[in-house]
């Protein structure tokens, strides 16, 4: 059984959701070939990125609009039409209209089966789109999504506005983004911690907030700077990489804001170094800002990241967020505008000990529960069960 990923705009690297996908079709027993945008390594060109899984790549330029698709992407098409494939995962809309094109004309009977699998909002998504474009994206989904054998959707919020704006009479799978269980050691964490604040010359009780993730605009990370240009008491990290031009902006606005020296910018780490960095702070800042509904909806990885690092996150007051922070009780909710009321939860978590113990306690629990280990069980069955039906 042959499991085709497409990912024609994206690139494999560090696209840790879909690795994780990967090792659970391949522990179904599906044989995988990855096709992605990695333009580094040689166009066309089979590579592994581990035992049994082929990777091939192609230069392809960035859709801007909808309609470059086809035209951008016929040899794309005709290619993928020659290689062998019983199941097509697509990874959004882009990949699931490029895919369902690579299936005409071909028998009813040897068709592979479409899966979409969403990573955001599509309909909601932020960006340049037309009034046109945005109608013609939500029609050209639910014609779409109507001719796979499933969707897979990253939160309950997303699957319920997808099912209820696409009138589905099946509602999409919902699997969240979330590490594995991470294996994390206090005493590791604690020499980063020393490590990271020495650099800014501060003593290893200084309060600490950080934001990691991509260096990117409405993703709360003015809030950092401004926080810790407000509040004395605290110093902020910046884990990421970004568009150099937007580093180059926040780096001015900490030395506009006087607090150059207190606020640490350090590169992306890998995801297997990465509970070390954010196991260090003391909260996690998880302040997206509304201004789309992709990401009032949205469930982020640093989020889940934050709860395997033991971290108590402060977060924006949307719909899953407030969710699972109140279910555990492992940290604060605020407007994602509202600096004041920010700077509060930073104060109550440096303050109240009590509070703060608590929080740690929730995310124990949290952290066992919110884990791939068990958020992988929903696709090994849908998998599995779709082995099923194709060998039917």
């Amino acid at each position: 059984m042959i499991y085709l990923k497409l990912m024609p705009n994206n690139s494999i690297k560090g696209a840790s959701r879909n690795l994780r996908e990967l090792s659970v079709a391949t522990e179904v027993g599906y044989k995988i070939t990855v096709v992605s945008a990695d333009i580094d390594i040689i166009d066309g060109e089979y590579k592994y990125i581990y035992s049994g899984v082929r990777h091939l790549t192609y230069d392809i330029p960035k859709l801007n609009r909808i309609g470059m698709i086809i035209s951008d992407n016929k040899s794309l098409i005709r290619k993928l039409r020659k290689i062998d494939k019983d199941v097509i995962s697509c990874h959004n809309i882009t990949a699931l209209f490029i895919g369902w094109m690579s299936t005409w004309f071909i028998s009813k009977k040897r068709k592979p089966k479409l899966i979409y699998d969403s990573h955001e909002f599509e309909i909601g998504r932020s960006g340049d789109r037309s009034r046109a474009e945005k109608w013609f994206i939500t029609h050209l989904e639910r014609f779409l999504i109507k001719r796979c054998a499933f969707s897979i959707m990253v939160n309950n919020s997303i699957a319920d506005e997808v099912q209820r704006i696409h009138k589905l009479k099946q509602r999409p799978i919902v699997v969240r983004s979330t590490p594995n269980l991470w294996n994390i050691d206090e005493t590791i964490i604690k020499q980063k911690r020393h490590e990271l604040l020495s650099v800014l010359g501060v003593s290893d009780d200084t309060f600490t907030i950080m934001y990691h993730g991509g260096i990117m605009n409405n993703r709360g990370i003015e809030s950092v700077i401004e926080l810790v240009s407000m509040n004395p008491n605290i110093v902020g990290i910046i884990l990421g990489n970004g568009d150099a031009k937007y580093m180059e902006s926040l780096k001015s606005l900490t030395v506009q804001k006087g607090v150059s020296d207190r606020i640490l910018f350090h590169p992306a780490v890998s995801i297997d170094e990465l509970w070390k960095y954010v196991g260090a702070a003391d909260a996690g800042m998880v302040i997206i800002r509304n201004v789309c509904t992709s990401y009032y909806y949205s469930l982020p990885n640093k989020f889940f990241e934050n709860i395997q690092s033991l971290t108590p996150i402060i977060g924006s007051d949307f719909p899953e967020i407030r969710r699972i922070v109140n279910e555990y009780g492992i940290g604060l909710l605020c407007d994602p505008s509202d600096l004041i009321a920010m700077n509060d939860c930073v104060e109550k978590m440096r303050t109240d000990g009590v509070f703060y113990e608590s929080c740690k306690l929730g995310l124990v629990k949290a952290k066992e529960d919110l884990c791939w280990e068990n958020e992988k069980k929903v696709l090994i069955e849908v998998y599995g069960n779709l082995i099923k039906e194709i060998n039917e």
